[in-house]
Order: C-alpha cells, then sequence, then structure tokens
C-alpha cells in the first residue's frame, strides 16, 4: 500500500509541478510572488482532481497537506533565489524536499492503515475487464519522470558545462549555443532516448542499450570528433540521461 499511496501522490507531483506549469509561469514564478501564488492554486486542483478517483477523507487531507508543504518550499526557494540568484543548487534541493514529503506522507497513511482504492463506481465500470491499475500507475509515473522533468533536471545539471563560442564578427565577445539543429530536437530525442533505455531494461534486453547509445552518437559523429568540448559535454549528458532512466525504473519498480 505504500507504493500505491507513493505513486499517487508522486504523479500528482509531477503533474501539477511539471506538465500543468508552463516555461512561462516557472519563470515568472521566480521573479513575482504573485505568479507562485498561482502556481500553487494549479498545484493544489491538479492534485485534487487526480485523486478523484481514489477519493477518501485521508487521500484528500494527505493531498491538501502536500499541496500546502509544497507552497511553503516554493515560498522558501523564492526567498533563498532573491537573496542568492536562481542557483541550480536551489531546483535540486526544491525537488528533493518535495519527495521527501511525499514519501513521508506515504509512509504515515500506511502505517496508519488506510488504503488507496478505485472508486465503487469506476470499479464496477471496470469489472468486466482486468486491470491492474498498480502497473498501470506505475508506468504513468515512470513515463512522466522520463519526460519533461528529465529534461529539465539534465539541463540544470549540465547548463554549467554547455560549450559556447564567440562571435567573431562582433567588436563584443558574444556568447552563442554552439549547437546546432532544429528547436527541442534535442530534448525530444533524450525523452525517446530514456523511454527506449525503460522498456529495453523491462524486458531483460540490457544489451541493447548500446545500440541505442551508438545510433544516437552517430548523428553527432563528426560534431564530437571535432569538438572536444562539445564532445565532453555530450558525453556528460548522455550519460546523465542514461543513469537518470536506470534510476526512475528502478524507483518506480524495484524501490518497494
Amino acid at each position: 500500500m505504500l507504493k500505491l499511496f507513493f505513486l499517487v501522490f508522486l504523479i500528482s507531483h509531477l503533474l501539477g509541478d511539471f506538465y500543468f506549469q508552463s516555461d512561462k509561469l516557472a519563470h515568472m514564478k521566480v521573479e513575482k510572488y504573485k505568479f507562485l501564488l498561482l502556481h500553487s492554486l494549479l498545484y493544489l486542483v491538479v492534485y485534487v482532481t487526480f485523486i478523484l478517483p481514489f477519493w477518501s477523507f485521508p487521500l484528500f487531507l494527505g493531498a491538501i497537506i502536500l499541496a500546502a508543504s509544497h507552497y511553503i518550499i516554493d515560498s522558501l526557494k523564492y526567498i533563498l533565489s532573491k537573496k542568492y540568484g536562481d542557483h541550480k543548487a536551489l531546483f535540486f534541493i526544491d525537488q528533493l524536499l518535495h519527495i521527501a514529503c511525499i514519501f513521508t506522507a506515504s509512509v504515515y497513511l500506511t502505517q496508519a492503515g488506510y488504503e488507496v482504492k478505485l472508486l465503487p463506481l469506476i470499479t464496477n465500470a471496470l469489472s468486466p475487464v482486468i486491470i491492474n491499475y498498480e502497473s498501470i500507475l506505475m508506468w504513468i509515473g515512470l513515463i512522466l519522470l522520463l519526460l519533461k522533468p528529465a529534461n529539465i533536471t539534465i539541463m540544470q545539471f549540465t547548463r554549467k558545462y554547455r560549450p559556447m563560442k564567440t562571435n567573431s564578427g562582433s567588436n563584443d565577445n558574444v556568447n552563442e549555443d554552439i549547437s546546432t539543429g532544429y528547436d527541442n530536437a534535442g530534448a525530444l530525442i533524450g525523452s525517446l532516448e530514456r523511454l527506449l533505455i525503460a522498456l529495453l531494461i523491462s524486458v531483460g534486453q540490457y544489451a541493447a542499450i548500446g545500440l541505442v547509445l551508438t545510433a544516437k552518437s552517430v548523428a553527432r559523429y563528426n560534431k564530437i570528433a571535432e569538438d572536444k568540448q562539445f564532445a565532453e559535454y555530450y558525453l556528460l549528458g548522455t550519460l546523465t540521461s542514461t543513469l537518470y532512466a536506470i534510476l526512475a525504473y528502478f524507483v518506480i519498480f524495484r524501490l518497494f
């Protein structure tokens, strides 16, 4: 039951803190407190909406408490970012605190003897079909982890090492990103890469992961061979992405 509580709360958190928060809102809430309040309200709405199929008072109370803790943690992050700047360490500490609160709430509700169950109306509607909703929640949680949160986490971790070049056509030193290609293509490639790695792990095809990484490297072979800075940045990003996918899979499927 601990796993079910954790999955429901984790999925609610991912939806509220990443997927239902636009990039603009994420930026503005760092600048103005009223946008942080807006984000916290949207977070609460998403949280409560997602737990509706599993509705119970303990679960509802847990959602309210976790939404309140999210608001408090984000407010502390807002204060610290104003004082020290939007440092990447704040992002990681912020997310670790959210996960710690989710785990603590899950442990408490489990030890108190509460359960996560679908509403009778939904259970009756699904009765003709055999559905393991725990497995469904695990895959939903894993997929959500491997997409937008992963891209943001890896970007935060590697941005210090992002190679830049000087624009020689100007008297000023203007930094430009040396990477080329379509906008957001790298994030999409990374997302597909992590999904493939998770699927390969789930069917025990560990050796095939190397083929995925090789195929990704072929497209950037010339850049890797000619530019040492880019090669190091590319390798760091690829290894971080791979490690993230492996850890996410084992946290969701093997931790409990």
